[in-house]
């Protein structure tokens, strides 16, 4: 994929963010991850509705790592950790996460190449947070 692909708000983002929004009030406080975050559209209206989010991309995509950090920036958020995980891999990174209550994926059902991967870690983060949900839109493509 072409690394553009992480700096652009594609409409699942949307919809998404549109579903955090309607479920706002339910968000102050929960924990929340967003992996394959890209421009973090999803993961900055659950910031702005009261949740500790973390932003999470591909550690070997700097590139979409730098735009969760921007969005961040433009929507004054400085707070909100980025980190870099890739799917399919036990990192450090992925070991050391808090307790999380939603995991979001917009979108990241996009290559069946990574689904195996992405599916993966969201089993892995289900298992270490048996009570988290997985909040996720995809466009059939």
């Amino acid at each position: 994929l072409d690394w553009q692909y992480g700096t652009y708000v594609w409409p699942c983002a949307v919809v998404l963010a549109q579903y955090l929004w309607t479920h706002r009030r339910s968000l102050a406080g929960k924990r929340v991850l967003e992996v394959g975050a890209g421009v973090s559209l999803p993961g900055v209206v659950a910031a702005k509705c009261g949740a500790e989010v973390v932003l999470s991309d591909g550690e070997e995509l700097p590139h979409c790592l730098q735009s969760c950090r921007r969005s961040c920036r433009a929507n004054r958020l400085p707070h909100v950790p980025v980190l870099g995980l890739t799917w399919g891999r036990v990192s450090p990174e992925l070991l050391a996460l808090p307790p999380i209550d939603i995991i979001l994926g917009s979108d990241v059902f996009f290559d069946p190449k990574d689904f195996e991967d992405i599916l993966t870690t969201v089993y892995f983060l289900l298992e270490k947070n048996p009570h988290a949900q997985f909040w996720t839109t995809y466009q059939v493509r």
